[in-house]
């Protein structure tokens, strides 16, 4: 009578209830994910700080203060589902969650997990501009070609390049999981190959000035988001492609 009635009020299996069961598991370690690559961000810029402020001290007109080190936190968010494709999806195989479904929870959970990166650096960038450069004119948050003043807008110019960059680690965890470091070497090995054969292009055909004019007049909105999210279709779809054959 009892394994009766847990077969009648056992819940059915779908593919929302094997979502939830991956976003559950992936919110286990969320505090290391999210607030991990922040607390490295304010250690570079606790340095980044110190240096500028010495500079303005010696020298007072030392020019713009634009140090670019916030891109250090697009590629240390990514790394995190690197290592979540890489040691937590063989844990999750185990449990009995096909290959797909914990790749579409990692994919949703990577887009809401860099919004709300994109948010928080929208609100830094909105005080370090309130502030003055933190009172020393240090551009930390801010880049020269990220002019855009519409917070919405500002949002979308960090999202774009931070889901990207979470999709190719995603698929680069994909590619570890199917053919193992050869593989990785191989994806390494094909980008040499291929940015070798774009920079001799470039330099054989003299279209350098003709590249840096193309990054100069692009639309800040469609070179930060744009451009970005075309790739992130393509990192997402090829990732879907090789996960599917992936190794338990």
């Amino acid at each position: 009578m009892t394994a009766a009635t847990a077969a009648v009020t056992a819940p059915p299996v779908t593919t929302v209830s094997r979502l939830n069961a991956v976003l559950r598991m992936s919110m286990v370690d969320v505090r290391g994910r999210v607030g991990g690559p922040w607390l490295i961000l304010a250690a570079i810029f606790a340095v980044n700080f110190a240096i500028w402020w010495a500079i303005r001290v010696n020298v007072d007109d030392a020019g713009a203060g634009t140090t670019g080190a916030v891109s250090a936190l697009f590629f240390i968010v990514g790394s995190t589902y690197l290592i979540a494709m890489t040691q937590v999806m063989p844990f999750a195989l185990s449990l009995g969650i096909i290959r797909r479904h914990f790749y579409a929870g990692i994919c949703l959970l990577l887009a809401a997990e860099t919004l709300l990166h994109a948010v928080l650096l929208t609100l830094m960038l909105w005080l370090e501009r309130a502030s003055g450069g933190w009172g020393i004119r240090m551009d930390f948050f801010s880049m020269t070609f990220m002019p855009v003043q519409n917070p919405l807008l500002q949002v979308l110019t960090y999202w774009g390049p931070l889901l990207t960059i979470g999709f190719v680690f995603v698929a680069v965890g994909a590619v570890f999981r199917r053919w193992g470091q050869t593989g990785v070497w191989a994806v390494v090995l094909g980008l040499i190959v291929v940015l070798g054969a774009i920079t001799f292009t470039l330099t054989w055909q003299n279209a350098w000035p003709a590249f840096g004019r193309f990054f100069v007049e692009t639309p800040v909105l469609l070179l930060m988001a744009g451009y970005p999210l075309i790739l992130a279709v393509v990192a997402l779809a090829g990732g879907y492609l090789v996960v599917r054959r992936a190794r338990p």
